[in-house]
């Protein structure tokens, strides 16, 4: 069979449109000559793949199947194309990484601090990203590598190993109701205004479901954008906060804030390190992943979370379809 990579490459085009007008405007052919070569497409594959409406087209089942392959397909090229360009012109491309603010909170830079050290000659990007969006540019290929929390489901062609397990404190003023406490639940902190991060993000979805599975009510007084920032409005009075412990342990006494033991499972949050596809790594990249699972704690990928199925042992993780994203 020889398909025409500009022929898919315009299905993707109007499949995104919606539009095969559209999708033909894209690519600088007529809408006769992008109806042809569906047609033809669609002959060559034996199936069809677009429905023809009056607002616009849809894929068939064959159809959203040849879209998502395609996607990735695509997005592979490009990346082939760029360091085979990077390549030829000396140009070393750096490992790109996002991160979540919880694991930025505790091991990850020394741990590609220790990276650098033992590998000076492999350049790395790192940027701080909630882990909806850092799965969906590892997903697209945008990004080399991920630390997300399993805290939304994971895209299906994403492969996770357990990296972390950090766990999540109170941290109150020291003249709260709660100071003297040396453990609370999350019902007793949701009877008191709550300093969270920002909304819809991955901490506040937890909350909220963790709320939501109590019947209880949760008022947030003040959203930020970092731990430190909560921290910090913690300290000036605004409410409570749930961070990790690491944060807490680095401003509690600087700020005067009371530290309390979080008595709920969730209180131990796994961080997971995902790749697209290991076989198709860069080597920096592949180095780097292999750097990271190699400090990872004994004993960590056997820990289950209360959201969170439990890692099969000595296999990649995939998403957590079951869990309810700053985080």
């Amino acid at each position: 069979m020889r398909l025409d990579l500009f022929s898919l490459k315009l299905f993707v085009d109007i499949v995104e449109e919606r539009s095969i007008g559209k999708g033909a405007a894209k690519n600088c052919i007529a809408m006769s000559a992008a109806s042809k070569r569906m047609s033809d497409l669609e002959q060559k594959l034996g199936a069809p793949l677009l429905l023809r409406q009056s607002r616009g087209v849809v894929t068939t089942g064959a159809g959203d199947t040849l879209y998502k392959g395609m996607t990735e397909t695509l997005s592979r090229l490009a990346q082939l194309a760029a360091a085979v360009g990077d390549t030829a012109n000396g140009v070393q491309r750096p490992v790109r990484v996002l991160a979540n603010l919880t694991s930025l909170a505790r091991d990850l830079p020394a741990s590609l601090k220790a990276f650098a050290a033992l590998h000076p000659a492999v350049a790395v990007e790192l940027d701080e990203q909630p882990t909806a969006a850092t799965l969906q540019a590892v997903s697209r290929g945008d990004a080399d590598l991920g630390i997300v929390a399993p805290i939304v489901p994971y895209p299906p062609n994403i492969v996770a190993f357990r990296y972390r397990v950090m766990r999540h404190v109170l941290v109150v003023p020291a003249n709260h109701p709660l100071a003297a406490a040396a453990s609370v639940t999350f019902d007793m902190v949701a009877r008191h205004d709550i300093v969270s991060l920002e909304n819809e993000g991955g901490w506040d979805s937890l909350l909220r479901k963790a709320a939501e599975e109590r019947g209880s009510g949760w008022h947030v007084r003040a959203r930020v954008g970092s731990f430190d920032a909560v921290c910090r409005l913690v300290a000036s009075g605004f409410g409570v906060a749930i961070v990790p412990s690491p944060t807490a342990d680095l401003h509690a006494e600087a700020l005067g804030l009371r530290v309390l033991a979080l008595d709920e499972p969730w209180a131990e949050l796994p961080l997971d390190v995902c790749v697209r596809d290991v076989a198709t790594l860069a080597p920096d990249a592949r180095q780097l992943l292999d750097h990271l699972r190699r400090r990872t704690p004994a004993g960590v990928r056997s820990m289950a979370g209360f959201l969170f199925p439990k890692p099969v042992p000595e296999r990649a993780s995939r998403g957590f379809a079951d869990s309810t994203s700053s985080h």
